[in-house]
């Protein structure tokens, strides 16, 4: 468990994501780590107490959300797929062993992006790429908004869909930022020298 003996062994200024348990991490000692500069960053998923989050905590870091990390429709695909082939296999049913369901939810938006990379880091166009298959800031806004309806937003959540769900076009892009992209996820990629004028997502 992440508590006061944890943090005082970290060095300063050390980045902390929890998308595991809430009760990995204790509140008070995460608290005091981030008054003291032990933690710089701190990325929450899972809170100990949830529903029922430390607001005080929650004003602390930098990206909160509301236990939704692995609510993608792909990892409820992956999840059902699981459970059909074993109970399956345990019962005798006779469902192929490599059953997966046949339609996943598409989200409302254009599963092809274009990105320009003309002017722009590698770092600044690997956050855009990621930033543009889903918008996890807009849930730290509401989250933040509505603390108290924290069970209702994970209940109504959007969808969203993983990196290799999406196809990319770079345009002036180099093979190093084609390749971290494809390390992180992204399966589908391919260069482009010049983009038409006003074209962002096709």
């Amino acid at each position: 468990m992440a508590d006061e003996l944890f943090f005082a062994k970290l060095g300063r200024k050390t980045i902390l994501l929890n998308t595991s348990r809430g009760p990995v991490v204790k509140t008070c000692a995460l608290k005091d780590a981030i008054k003291n500069g032990t933690i710089d960053t701190c990325v929450l998923d899972v809170w100990e107490n949830e529903p029922d989050i430390d607001q005080e905590l929650l004003n602390m870091v930098d990206l909160a959300t509301p236990h939704i990390a692995g609510y993608s429709a792909d990892g409820k695909a992956n999840g059902a797929a699981i459970c059909v082939r074993e109970i399956s296999s345990f019962f005798n049913l006779g469902i192929d062993k490599n059953w997966y369901p046949s339609e996943i939810p598409s989200p409302s938006h254009s599963r092809e992006l274009v990105l320009d990379c003309r002017g722009k880091t590698n770092q600044e166009i690997i956050s855009e790429a990621v930033l543009a298959t889903y918008s996890i800031i807009r849930d730290d806004e509401i989250l933040r908004k509505s603390v108290t309806t924290f069970e209702r937003q994970r209940n109504n959540y959007p969808v969203r869909r993983e990196f290799p769900f999406y196809q990319i076009t770079l345009v002036h892009g180099n093979e190093d930022l084609r390749q971290t992209l494809s390390d992180i996820g992204f399966q589908n990629l391919r260069h482009k020298s010049k983009i038409k004028l006003g074209s962002h997502n096709e």
